[in-house]
């Protein structure tokens, strides 16, 4: 089983989903109107095949539920600039800026920690002491004293579940993988 609870940070990072759809109807995509459409499933295979064509062979496809699932190394490729410049025509109304594309992950991941942070308190609180407090790389129960299979870890999970929402179902089987 994977220490990481990175469920959260999957969940900043699926916030990027909005940056590569989301944002391009919000904001409009550069000359784009803001009334463009969300982007189509196969528009997202389509953009997740370019960029994996133009240098970054990591990119992944979209999610089912539409959007991708970025990591923050991802985020940070030098790479990026020039791949989502060749792709992101394949975006409705030519997609969103890099720059938009950044700042959305840099508010999810600020989100994400703001969401880490009142996890541990609730599960501390609900007779989990030694979960800690999240680090830059999200919260990892290495190396702590609590164990994700106890009786205690999955009530206190259970019961701080509405803190996170997603979070229980996220959870079942195994406490979850980091994204990045």
């Amino acid at each position: 089983m994977n220490g990481n609870i990175g469920g959260l940070r999957r969940a900043g990072a699926l916030g990027v989903v909005a940056a590569f759809a989301a944002v391009a109807t919000a904001c409009g995509g550069g000359s784009a109107p803001s009334s463009a459409s969300p982007p189509s499933f196969a528009q997202e295979l389509a953009l997740a095949q370019c960029m994996r064509s133009h240098g970054m062979p990591g990119f992944p496809d979209p999610s089912p539920s539409g959007g991708f699932s970025l990591s923050p190394a991802t985020l940070d490729s030098s790479q990026l600039p020039a791949a989502y410049g060749a792709c992101r025509h394949l975006l409705p109304g030519g997609g969103p800026s890099l720059g938009q594309v950044q700042q959305q992950a840099q508010q999810n991941q600020q989100k994400a920690l703001l969401l880490e942070v009142k996890l541990a308190r609730c599960m501390r609180s609900h007779g989990v002491p030694g979960f800690p407090d999240p680090t830059s790389s999200g919260l990892n129960l290495n190396g702590s004293s609590v164990d994700p299979q106890s009786p205690q870890f999955q009530a206190a999970m259970k019961a701080c579940g509405h803190v996170v929402p997603g979070l229980h179902s996220e959870t079942h089987g195994s406490v979850g993988t980091h994204g990045g």
